[in-house]
């Protein structure tokens, strides 16, 4: 929210300060339709919030042995250069072209431990009301649940807790306190922890929401605070791209032989017209990527955020060659994925088959995992794909396998009818997409729900009547028995047809037939902010997380139903399960549930007994009309298992190698699988095996050699994805890397050193005025690594200091007598940390 205040739209004024960030309710939704002043969709956003959370939850199951990473056991300095070496690779990744996930994963991780500070350390009972910067080190002596028990007040200490690495808690000192927490059995009993508001798991629970708060002011001040903030580091085009916080790309992959002339041309005088139409309105796209392919070649990929620019380059394509039929269509494809920004719309113009079928699996990979939106507008095809027999419904080519896979129109047609696929792009042309439903006809009418957040809505109809289609016309019946007002046709052909509603009359239960009666496809589609975030978790280390890759066929998992917008009132009751063939096999109720954020969930145990499976959320919005949302990709379930086996080294120092451990299981019939790894940053060595032979219920565990170079200087992070493919299932797992620089490790940890030199002390015990007198302390501080900072808990303008000739600093405090205690704590950059106390109060110190 500062960051869009900061930033405004093209050609829009500055908003005022606060005005998004004070924004009640401040949610994804809430935030990109107060900056865009219309409705668009927050779903990228949301992806990335999703991918945080992730990662900062995946400290939780993959790091049980690190204090550190937890602030346990006081090991404050050592979690502080877990931090640091986190942000750093943060940065690192951030600066670099392509990807943000290893980014976003490193981003977690720092947050956790960032997080973790506030609930687990006594900052919050010493009464600090900011973030703390400096860390150090103290403890506190035996009471009631370690409540009102810390031996100081103004002494940093973390509770200790009954892990190996923590060793023996040391007398005095605090637990952390959770219920399986032996060392909260012995004096001081009890614990400080303040992780939830429940006293059974966190004895200060009371202190949760001040710690809470604290958590929050700090993570927004890791992104964008002035000078040493995210934002500041990286700029405003990596911060964009970090959080998508683009809308979408418009993408066109567009063939370039000899025959596409006529294609090429109407796209030049048409589709530019509508794109210019569309520029600078909420709908239009963040960017434009175009990419050439042919046969052999394919790209270069060209991308801008001017329409005119655009053009231009698509003005600039020339067609040639083309003899043979088949051209490299997924590798341009492939390319333009990775080009695009996340849910984004992509439009693939040809006459010819795909020769490249071997991208398949890639393409698809990367339509599941951005969400995007395939569109192929065929003017023809050279023969039925091969690869398409293994799909889960027939298909004709791997063009409408992709059309369906990522809910995009599949339109084969002729060069006269070019006109017709206008219509198709002006629907993409929406940034605020949802899909109400996807069926099937055979006869009878379609009924389903018009809710009150849409504010327009599509019907699209296709024959699947193949060559015995024809022509065929529908009715649209509102809830009161009329018909639409402003109802226009946007596509009419033989096969297909599709009408929009421009604006919502009437709410309910619309009615759709269609003569003559045959057998036909149905998606209606529409413009709404009432959307549905899906999530397939399963358990792990008593946390429920995302499943990594693909679904197992026959699995049982956890399907977590977010609902986005600006409804607060809505609520998801039922889940929907539809087959391959849109023909709905189950239906679950949903279980209510409130997140960390308020927002409400919905719960259900799902077991994948198909090889796809289409979810659909039914509910009810907060005025009562009930909706209907299709997750827009499938769930693809695969007989094949990868997991990453636990506790294995993924930090790379330069000349390093470590090998990561992948299991292989096969819950299919017996097949041979082929693997493929590969990571972004190439520290791939090798692998093996590259295929095996595995019957049912069998597994074996891949093993991948990654090595950083020795002249390696930065901080990087990399993902590594593994793949396994048989004759007929097929999956993938992705792991993050992290490469660590010489210089890192060396972990620095002494404290600075401090020497007391001199104490002048004149006060009298029963002084009526205490402010006649003054007293001193002089010492000097030094710290062999860098700076130190000198931080006064009790009076902070009685400290000044000066640099020592010889190094480091000689300082000088002064109080009156009426305080006769001060701590001096000294702090180097990588968070050790010593303290100097001198108390009067107390005649023995």
């Amino acid at each position: 929210a500062f960051f869009l205040e900061k930033h405004p739209r093209h050609g829009k004024a500055h908003s005022s300060p606060g005005s998004l960030e004070k924004l009640d309710p401040l949610t994804a939704s809430s935030l990109i339709k107060a900056y865009y002043g219309a409705d668009v969709s927050a779903s990228r956003l949301d992806k990335v919030l999703d991918a945080l959370i992730a990662a900062n939850n995946q400290v939780e199951a993959e790091i049980q042995t690190d204090p550190a990473h937890y602030f346990y056991c006081e090991e404050i300095a050592k979690g502080q250069s877990h931090l640091q070496a986190y942000r750093k690779t943060l940065l690192d990744e951030a600066r670099k072209e392509g990807s943000m996930d290893g980014a976003r994963v490193s981003a977690g991780k720092a947050l956790h431990i960032l997080q973790k500070f506030y609930s687990n350390s006594n900052w919050v009972e010493m009464g600090r009301g900011v973030p703390y910067e400096h860390l150090g080190m103290g403890g506190c002596e035996g009471g009631f649940l370690c409540k009102d028990n810390l031996l100081v007040t103004d002494m940093l200490t973390s509770g200790y807790r009954s892990w190996k690495a923590c060793g023996k808690k040391p007398p005095g000192k605090c637990s952390h306190g959770t219920p399986d927490d032996i060392t909260s059995r012995s004096a001081p009993t009890g614990g400080i922890n303040k992780e939830t508001w429940d006293p059974v798991m966190s004895p200060h629970h009371d202190l949760h929401l001040q710690a809470a708060r604290l958590a929050i002011q700090a993570t927004r001040d890791f992104f964008v605070a002035p000078g040493y903030g995210f934002l500041d580091k990286v700029g405003e085009t990596a911060f964009r791209s970090f959080f998508n916080l683009a809308t979408y790309s418009l993408t066109f992959v567009v063939d370039t032989t000899g025959s596409m002339s006529e294609e090429i041309a109407w796209v030049k005088d048409h589709c530019l017209e509508l794109l210019h139409k569309y520029a600078g309105s909420p709908d239009a796209p963040h960017n434009y990527v175009l990419v050439p392919f042919s046969d052999p070649d394919f790209g270069p990929v060209f991308v801008t955020e001017n329409v005119k620019e655009f053009q231009v380059a698509i003005e600039a394509l020339t067609v040639s060659g083309g003899d043979d039929c088949p051209e490299m269509a997924l590798s341009g494809l492939e390319l333009a994925l990775r080009a695009s920004e996340p849910r984004s719309k992509i439009f693939t113009f040809t006459d010819a088959s795909a020769k490249d079928i071997d991208k398949m699996d890639v393409v698809k990979m990367l339509v599941e995992s951005k969400g995007s939106q395939v569109n192929p507008l065929l003017t023809g095809v050279c023969h039925e794909d091969r690869a398409i027999r293994e799909a889960p419904r027939p298909f004709t080519n791997v063009f409408e396998e992709l059309a369906w896979l990522s809910g995009g129109f599949y339109v084969l047609t002729t060069k006269a009818k070019l006109p017709e696929l206008l219509g198709v792009m002006e629907l993409a042309l929406n940034a605020a997409p949802v899909t109400v439903i996807r069926g099937r006809l055979r006869g009878d009418p379609m009924y389903f729900s018009v809710d009150d957040a849409l504010s327009e809505f599509t019907v699209s109809i296709r024959s699947l009547e193949g060559a015995r289609a024809e022509a065929f016309s529908l009715t649209l019946q509102q809830p009161s028995g009329t018909a639409p007002p402003d109802l226009t046709t946007v596509i009419a052909s033989v096969d297909r047809q599709v009408v929009k509603v421009p604006r919502v009359a009437e709410t309910g239960m619309w009615k759709l037939t269609v003569v003559p009666s045959g057998y036909y496809e149905v998606e209606v589609g529409g413009k709404s902010l009432l959307d549905i975030n899906i999530q397939l978790l399963e358990g792990t280390q008593d946390l429920m997380l995302p499943i990594q890759g693909r679904p197992v066929q026959g699995g049982n998992y956890t399907v977590s139903v977010r609902l986005q917008g600006e409804d607060l009132g809505a609520r998801p009751q039922r889940l929907v399960i539809l087959d391959s063939t849109l023909t709905p096999v189950d239906a679950i109720p949903l279980v209510q549930r409130r997140n960390a954020q308020s927002h409400v969930l919905g719960l259900a145990r799902l077991s994948l007994h198909h090889p796809v499976t289409i979810l659909l959320v039914e509910g009810q919005t907060g005025t009562g009309v009930s909706f209907s949302r299709l997750h827009p990709t499938p769930v693809t379930a695969a007989a094949v298992l990868l997991a990453a086996l636990e506790g294995q080294n993924t930090t790379l120092h330069p000349g390093d190698t470590t090998t990561l451990q992948v299991q292989v299981s096969n819950s299919g019939p017996e097949d041979t699988f082929s693997f493929s790894v590969r990571d972004e940053l190439g520290l791939l060595q090798s692998f093996e095996p590259s295929s095996v032979t595995l019957a049912s219920g069998e597994s074996l565990v891949l093993y991948a050699n990654f090595t950083a170079p020795k002249n390696f200087s930065g901080f990087a992070s990399s993902i590594a994805t593994f793949s396994a493919r048989g004759g007929s299932a097929q999956n993938y797992i992705k792991v993050p890397l992290i490469a660590v620089p010489e210089a890192a490790q060396t972990e620095d940890v002494i404290p600075p050193t401090h020497k007391l030199l001199g104490v002048n002390f004149p006060c009298v015990k029963e002084d009526p005025d205490c402010t006649r007198h003054n007293w001193t302390v002089r010492f000097s501080v030094t710290d062999d690594q860098g700076p130190v900072t000198i931080q006064v808990v009790e009076n902070p303008r009685g400290l000044t200091c000066r640099l020592a000739t010889s190094g480091g600093q000689i300082c000088v405090y002064r109080s009156t007598c009426c305080s006769q205690v001060v701590q001096l704590l000294f702090s180097d950059r990588t968070g050790n940390a010593d303290t100097l106390v001198v108390d009067y109060r107390n005649p023995d110190l």
